[in-house]
């Protein structure tokens, strides 16, 4: 599912808060990796999921909830949403961004009744990403993009949020393939009474 439904918060708001003395929440940096981590690293979307790392934070396998991809200017490009998910719109995340596009800044995810939990998220810029746990907050998470070549921060690819694991299991093929048989049953089943 796609969509283009978020909001966006401007870098003057975490200023306000950063001037008030309330601090973005740091989120615990796990690692960088090579690539895209939801087309390749850890599968391909709606099936990415990031393996369970109780050490850091992330208790079981953590199937992906959604992901936000970022045009060059800082604006929202392609929206995509698990379809497992059917709770989510998007309209839940919302994002204040670092100077001149950096990628640098904070989100806040507001759940409404029946969304999950996350527990990892992915901040992607150039060919690598950086991978978080959550460590159960989410207000004003900081977030940094890997460096670049001259040092700083990529520029904001895009962001990709994961479930705590706990809310369904992802089917294994074997089980969809017999969920499909069975449907496609029923259906001749009723063709033939209908006939």
């Amino acid at each position: 599912m796609r969509k283009n439904v978020l909001t966006t918060k401007s870098l003057a708001a975490a200023l306000v808060l950063a001037a008030a003395g309330i601090a973005p929440a740091q989120a615990a940096y796990i690692s960088t990796g090579e690539g895209n981590d939801c087309s390749g690293a850890f599968g391909t979307f709606p099936n990415c999921v990031v393996a369970a790392d109780p050490t850091n934070g992330i208790p079981n396998d953590t199937p992906i909830v959604i992901k936000i991809n970022f045009n060059d200017d800082g604006s929202f490009g392609l929206v995509e949403i698990n379809p497992l998910y059917s709770s989510i719109d998007g309209t839940e995340f919302t994002f204040a961004f670092g100077p001149n596009g950096t990628g640098t800044g904070t989100w806040t995810y507001t759940p409404g009744a029946g969304d999950p939990d996350i527990t990892a998220f992915v901040a992607k810029g150039s060919n690598t990403f950086n991978l978080f746990s959550t460590m159960g907050d989410y207000t004003d998470v900081a977030y940094f993009t890997p460096n670049n070549p001259s040092g700083g921060p990529a520029g904001l690819s895009h962001m990709s949020f994961y479930n705590s694991g706990d809310d369904f299991q992802i089917p294994e093929p074997g089980t969809m393939a017999l969920l499909g048989l069975g449907l496609l049953g029923i259906g001749l089943a009723r063709r033939r009474k209908a006939g």
